[in-house]
């Protein structure tokens, strides 16, 4: 009987719920900048590798017409895909930036 009464006291505590991003990402352009620079730090270290693989698949074809233009293909996708990825960091700064000039004045 004594167990149950303790189950029925509540103990609440005056607590506040603190928001979970930082001061620097309680906007949502800021978070988005965040984001896209945490894509970027990700995906260079991707793109690295994948233009060594690039590299490797030019070394192994050996004068191999049909593996040549594979090795290409595969180091065409890799710098075009960088250059997406790189210049859609390079617009967010460049947008982030008139933004905040522009708010600013």
């Amino acid at each position: 009987m004594a167990a149950l009464s303790l189950a029925l006291v509540a103990h609440a505590q005056s607590t506040t719920l603190n928001n979970p991003l930082s001061s620097s990402l309680s906007s949502i352009p800021s978070f988005f900048a965040a984001a896209l620079h945490a894509m970027v730090e990700i995906a260079v270290p991707i793109i690295t590798v994948a233009i060594v693989y690039s590299g490797a698949l030019f070394v192994f074809a050996q004068g191999n017409q049909a593996k040549l233009e594979v090795a290409k293909r595969n180091f065409f996708y890799c710098v075009i895909g960088a250059l997406f990825i790189l210049s859609a960091q390079a617009l967010s700064v460049l947008l982030a930036n008139t933004a905040s000039q522009l708010l600013t004045n």
